[in-house]
């Protein structure tokens, strides 16, 4: 299951009347992927603990409304690997 199916499943953009949330979130999922050089994966983000470390890293080089997006879209892929069972 790809990231944005996971995202929709659990009701994420439902109501968006301009942005779509689902596109949102992929993009900052990108943008912490480029920003640390990584890959969004089960192994660097598969945990609550994987996801703050990866926000410590980002403090400070963004704002922390970018930080704040970059947590949700985060934790939403830690629900997906979850329920997938991946870990």
């Amino acid at each position: 299951m790809c990231v944005q199916a996971f995202i929709r499943q659990q009701g994420v953009g439902e109501r968006d009347l301009v942005a779509d949330s689902r596109k949102s979130y992929v993009s900052y999922s990108d943008s912490v992927s480029e920003e640390l050089g990584i890959e969004i994966g089960p192994h660097t983000a598969g945990t609550y603990a994987d996801v703050d470390h990866l926000l410590s890293e980002l403090e400070g080089r963004r704002a922390k409304k970018t930080i704040s997006n970059y947590r949700s879209v985060l934790r939403q892929y830690v629900k997906m690997v979850e329920s997938l069972g991946v870990l």
